[in-house]
């Protein structure tokens, strides 16, 4: 049987080793037959296995594997940003403030992330803490579904030394926002507290991509993805309209499906880019 984690030696730094688990570990849902994969997102360690970059514990969305949060259960709810993960961590064997992305220390990926990250690196290079700081790149290189302002966010931060599953609080959420403003030159995302039954009403009417929500008294972490974001997902990247049916979209998006299967060939041989613009512009003015 094939393996469900790779382990890949990195080029820029001899000696680390990128964890990451394989594309049949997401399409075949086989988190279940590992308890290692969930922390193999990115997940950088030594040739011993000793681990020095500890990015999130893998999230699943609202009802995947029977993921759910009691409707009136506290949470604290932030936005998520539509970009691409980096973690910087200070590694003593390197002697470096490494910037890695969930798949590589070497990537193109990690030189557009660096560019954002400079007084981040710094900050970790004066206090060589065993502590990996996390954040979503948003560049205009890579875009994506739902445009937004171009930068590093501060999303996370993690003890390398620590197994447990990363979970977030207000104490947590408050730290970041110091850290961004006063220290990093960073960005954050918005968030706030409030009970379950109030953010999955929100997530209905958000035109953003969605919220990351931790549940305060279960310690269950979920991510709740907008009828929004996922409808100009679906639209965008098939090129076939017509399989797009209204079981797979919210009712709200009925009218724009209709409308965009109307087009036929019209909407289906533009860019994806193209598509998406043409989508929000429509629901703009519908």
């Amino acid at each position: 049987m094939k393996p469900l984690i790779t382990r890949k030696e990195s080029t820029r730094y001899p000696g680390l080793f990128v964890k990451k688990y394989t594309k049949r570990v997401f399409f075949d849902n086989l988190w279940d037959q590992d308890p290692n994969l969930v922390e193999s997102r990115g997940h950088v360690e030594l040739a011993d296995g000793t681990v020095v970059i500890q990015p999130f514990t893998k999230i699943f969305n609202r009802f995947e594997n029977g993921m759910d949060i009691d409707r009136d259960e506290d949470c604290i709810c932030v936005q998520k940003i539509n970009g691409f993960m980096a973690a910087v961590t200070w590694v003593n064997e390197v002697n470096a403030a490494v910037v890695s992305t969930t798949g590589s220390l070497d990537s193109e990926y990690v030189s557009i992330a660096e560019k954002h990250l400079k007084d981040v690196k710094k900050y970790v290079e004066d206090l060589k803490w065993s502590i990996t700081y996390l954040f979503e790149i948003v560049d205009a290189s890579d875009p994506h579904i739902i445009p937004q302002k171009e930068g590093a966010y501060l999303i996370g931060m993690r003890n390398v030394q620590t197994n447990t599953p990363y979970f977030s609080n207000e104490i947590n959420e408050e730290c970041l926002d110091t850290l961004a403003e006063k220290y990093m030159n960073v960005l954050r995302p918005h968030w706030f507290e409030c009970n379950f039954s109030t953010v999955v009403g929100l997530a209905k009417r958000y035109e953003g991509e969605g919220f990351v929500v931790y549940g305060q008294e279960s310690r269950k972490v979920l991510k709740l993805k907008s009828p929004y974001y996922l409808t100009l997902k679906a639209a965008a990247r098939r090129k076939d309209i017509y399989s797009l049916n209204k079981q797979n979209v919210d009712e709200e998006f009925y009218p724009l499906i209709e409308h965009l299967t109307s087009l036929g060939d019209t909407f289906t041989m533009m860019e994806e880019q193209d598509r998406l613009k043409y989508m929000r512009n429509w629901l703009e003015v519908n």
